[in-house]
């Protein structure tokens, strides 16, 4: 069972400076505390799962006195100084015993308490600054770009406190209240939860936005968002195939006010028979609702533009069907789906993904600062696996028009079972635009070494590249991608297309 919540996010704008009225930084110590956007409360396995945000109120009060040292850090970039300044007011080091929750009146036993890192992640692009966030069901939702003088948004680490609940009827919710025996302790914790049950990885299931959305998926109706759908197939080390799936759509079409967002997905075989389904969604406080029902600088990431989501199929013809909604706006897609099936043994190529975002993802360390603000780590939480080559995060798109003087980035994979094994080979690809209206060769890369996207004793080639389309006049077109290894081996061409305006 499981449902998410989200305080409203707060940005740091130069004009509201003497506000600060950012996550953490806008509650006021006098009045109740309300939830903090973490994760979600969600049982699994018959166990509570309870993020609880624990800061020291006199830390926190000295840092409401003198935000200089954060200022300074959002502005210049400094966002690891940043961050260590936001976790100096929360205490750390809490452990089981001094955690008491309580579900309507009565007290639980705690089982287990971890430190945990936000969900929100602040990303810098190649476009600009946006956040990230995972959802309940393990996608990847992300913001639009914000606008200029707005620098960050914080959301502090947090405790997850899991105890087994009381027996209760499917559908009965409950009130939790969190105490920390710590001097000057105050908690910031969701205070209800709903025994409702939903798969881990389609948490929408049995939901009214659910139910609507299921309804809006085979809807004759004509969907009112428009949404540019992509799946594309990677192999894993077994048969079936890891589909990345992303949807974009223009940030102002949902509405601004709405609670919830929801992403609702099933593949079907071409007989008609449902193989899986997932969902996702993004919650939002009610307007209005924050620490002080108060808010800084206008908050642009409540614009969502962009999901991804992975799935696990066997090889197969599918359809992908999807649908967005915000609970009155919905839109709808449908997109065919081919995974190959690949025994491991021969050279051979992914589908191609077209890119418009790329993210350095490098970690960080004093010798190697990031150039993004909060970047991934190469473990996320759940079963989401970056798109990454040579510690650049590549973001599929489906919508393929490109302006003039764009960069086109590129991902796929290469898989080559004898890398690692033996006298290695050597791989090497040929990449080549075409004009679809002409049919004329436009660009031809020759050969270009595979090497320094090997990672040793990897069959896997990970390979990401920026292509110069500058010189392209507008037209439609499409880029062919091929790989030959050192004992003349050779793929298909793989193929993809895109338009230049």
């Amino acid at each position: 069972m499981a449902f998410a919540w989200k305080q409203k996010s707060i940005f740091l704008d130069a004009r509201c400076k003497l506000a600060l009225l950012i996550s953490l930084l806008c509650v006021s110590t006098a009045s109740s505390p309300v939830a903090l956007a973490q994760d979600a409360i969600r049982v699994e396995t018959n166990e509570v799962l309870l993020p609880a945000i624990v800061y020291d109120k006199e830390r926190f009060g000295h840092l409401q006195k003198d935000t200089t040292n954060l200022f300074r850090a959002y502005f210049v970039g400094e966002m690891q100084v940043a961050n260590d300044i936001i976790e100096g007011v929360v205490i750390r080091d809490l452990a089981v015993v001094d955690f008491q929750v309580l579900e309507d009146g009565m007290e639980q036993t705690v089982q287990k308490v971890t430190y945990e890192r936000s969900l929100y992640w602040n990303v810098r692009d190649n476009r600009g600054h946006h956040t990230e966030y995972i959802g309940p069901g393990g996608g990847k939702w992300s913001t639009a770009e914000w606008p200029p003088n707005v620098v960050g948004e914080i959301e502090p680490p947090y405790y997850l406190i899991a105890y087994a609940p009381p027996e209760s009827p499917e559908g009965s919710c409950h009130q939790i209240k969190v105490k920390v025996n710590r001097r000057n302790a105050v908690v910031l914790a969701r205070g209800e939860y709903c025994n409702s049950k939903h798969s881990a990885s389609d948490p929408l299931t049995g939901t009214t936005l659910g139910k609507q959305m299921e309804s809006d998926l085979g809807s004759a109706t004509h969907s009112n968002i428009d949404i540019s759908p992509l799946a594309i197939a990677f192999h894993t080390d077994n048969d079936a195939a890891r589909v990345h799936v992303s949807l974009d759509w223009p940030w102002k079409s949902l509405k601004r006010d709405a609670r919830t967002i929801g992403v609702l997905g099933a593949v079907f075989k071409k007989d008609g028979s449902l193989i899986t389904r997932f969902s996702d969604f993004f919650d939002s406080a009610e307007p209005g609702h924050g620490f002080n029902g108060r808010y800084g600088a206008p908050h642009s990431n409540d614009a969502l533009t962009r999901y991804e989501r992975q799935f696990i199929v066997p090889p197969g013809e599918y359809d992908l069907r999807v649908v967005l909604s915000d609970g009155t706006k919905f839109g709808r897609a449908e997109i065919p789906l081919t995974v190959d099936s690949y025994d491991g043994k021969e050279l051979a190529i992914s589908a191609i993904s077209l890119c418009k975002q790329v993210e350095d993802v490098s970690a960080y360390s004093p010798q190697h600062h990031p150039k993004l603000p909060g970047a991934w780590t190469a473990k996320l939480p759940g079963n989401y696996v970056p798109l990454v080559s040579n510690d650049i995060e590549f973001k599929p798109t489906g919508n393929t028009r490109f302006k003039k003087g764009e960069t086109l980035y590129t991902y796929f994979e290469v898989y080559d079972p004898l890398l690692g094994v033996g006298p290695q080979a050597t791989v090497e690809i040929q990449i080549r635009i075409v004009d679809l209206k002409t049919g004329e060769l436009k660009s031809d890369s020759q050969h270009i070494s595979a090497t320094p996207y090997v990672k040793a004793g990897n069959p896997v080639i990970t390979i990401g590249r920026g292509i110069d389309i500058s010189r392209l006049p507008k037209g439609s077109y499409r880029l062919y991608v091929q790989a030959t290894d050192s004992r003349g081996k050779t793929t298909g061409w793989r193929t993809a297309s895109f338009t230049v305006e």
